[in-house]
């Protein structure tokens, strides 16, 4: 009897377990169910409650992000007195916005962001920044962003002239005083050409490379027409296009611009032949003659880098005009060549491009008013035909929205003698400011031109003097 009631109770025992797990799995088959049809009346409005919170933590994760940006932004305003943009003219009492380096608006009634940094220029005159087409000594030798001390003398002196923007090494390179960060513009901008009138075998072996290339676009136009119709069709060979051939290729593709240095008459003629003969863009460098040939110049295609100032003595053996003239510049402006005008000596020293008394770069331009340009054309010559002619114009040169906020704010006409640079600020940042710097502060502070001369220390006043 008692075996049997052990053995029932055992299969009791073992049914309402098999119970309890058959509920459990009909339990969570139903709870899967009703999941899958969006919960019961009692679950959604706690379903829908974690869908809200998830939105709004999304919602305001973007809105973190966005003043994470609006932080990271740079924002810089300068107030203008009078602008001059070179493009459109003057604009007075104009504020110019600039985020991240770049000019966003120019216009009156600008609304300035918190936290931007203000530069009030409203008493003095602002140009675009100026632009070096020749210059030495500011750079390394190597690739300036590796090379160069941004924070060297040489530097400071070419900003305190103004200069934003410079040609070195064959590369265009923006002054960045103490950073390198978006320093270089452009680099490899000219390709350089020996063409001289006192080397005929130079010149016939330059020729004939030209002709050998010149040949191969030909032979490779061919060949594109060919493989229309005979899959078979053989390219011509290019092994061979390497050194002075590869440039050769690069200048007959308008993929480059050549750079000769010429200042005779029968120098600049020659490189004008090569120019019209093999349609490649050429920029002479000197042409101190180039007033005696301006419009051959300009019928082909040449540009001119000049030294308004360089004496050339005339050559009495000719008959017809020769040696210099200040009224070179305005010649060859006038017949259609762009120019851009660099002083007589490009390096920075303490007697060249930054030098001190008439041999800053806008000084020069001013001789080229003397020689007979406006104020304006010279002013173009150091600043957006320089930037054309170094093919960096969509960049620098001119005060425009979308190009890069690089300003120069002194205290009078620019091609005044008396002027001073107040204020030069390269990509939305003030890297030279006169009255922090040692260099001039000491000369005008009060911008009286009329005051008494200072007792002058150079080149950098190092404390009071006996």
């Amino acid at each position: 009897m008692g075996s049997r009631v052990t053995v029932v109770v055992r299969r009791l025992t073992i049914l309402a377990v098999l119970a309890i797990v058959c509920m459990s799995s009909w339990c969570a088959w139903a709870g899967d169910q009703r999941n899958s049809r969006g919960g019961s009346d009692e679950k959604k409005p706690a379903a829908e409650k974690n869908g809200e919170d998830a939105a709004a933590a999304d919602a305001e994760s973007d809105d973190e992000k966005k003043k994470k940006k609006v932080k990271e932004d740079r924002l810089f305003a300068l107030r203008g007195g009078i602008v001059h943009t070179v493009s459109r003219g003057e604009l007075r009492d104009v504020t110019i916005l600039v985020k991240n380096g770049k000019v966003v608006e120019i216009d009156r009634g600008v609304k300035i962001p918190e936290g931007a940094e203000v530069l009030d220029a409203r008493d003095f005159h602002i140009y675009p920044g100026l632009i070096a087409a020749s210059s030495g000594g500011i750079f390394g030798r190597g690739a300036p962003e590796e090379s160069t001390n941004v924070y060297s003398l040489s530097m400071t002196l070419a900003l305190a002239g103004g200069i934003t923007t410079a040609l070195a090494n064959n590369t265009v390179v923006k002054l960045t005083y103490g950073s390198v960060d978006d320093m270089v513009v452009r680099r490899d901008v000219f390709k350089k050409l020996r063409y001289s009138t006192s080397d005929p075998n130079q010149r016939r072996e330059l020729r004939a490379k030209f002709e050998k290339v010149r040949q191969y676009l030909r032979d490779l136009e061919a060949y594109e027409e060919d493989k229309k119709t005979d899959p078979d069709a053989e390219a011509p060979e290019d092994d061979w296009i390497k050194g002075e051939f590869k440039t050769c290729l690069q200048l007959l593709k308008h993929e480059a611009v050549a750079k000769i240095d010429a200042n005779t008459a029968q120098e600049i003629l020659s490189a004008s032949g090569l120019a019209t003969r093999y349609g490649i863009g050429i920029v002479v460098v000197g042409a101190v003659e180039g007033w005696t040939v301006a419009s051959q110049m300009a019928r082909a295609g040449l540009s001119a880098i000049v030294t308004p100032r360089r004496q050339w003595p005339e050559d009495q053996e000719l008959n017809r005009p020769t040696g210099s003239s200040i009224e070179n510049a305005a010649v060859l402006y006038r017949s259609g060549v762009p120019v851009a005008v660099v002083p007589g000596i490009s390096s920075i020293t303490t007697w060249g491009l930054a030098g001190r008394d008439l041999l800053h770069l806008n000084m020069e331009a001013a001789f080229a008013v003397r020689g007979g340009l406006s104020n304006e054309e010279a002013i173009r010559t150091i600043t957006i035909d320089a930037a054309r002619l170094l093919g960096v114009d969509h960049r620098v040169g001119s005060i425009e929205i979308g190009k890069d906020a690089d300003f120069l704010v002194c205290d009078g006409d620019l091609l005044h003698y008396m002027t001073h640079i107040r204020w030069t600020v390269v990509n939305g940042r003030v890297v030279y400011d006169k009255q922090k710097d040692t260099l001039f502060d000491h000369i005008r502070p009060d911008g009286d031109r009329d005051a008494p001369p200072p007792d002058d220390y150079w080149p950098r006043s190092l404390g009071a003097t006996e």
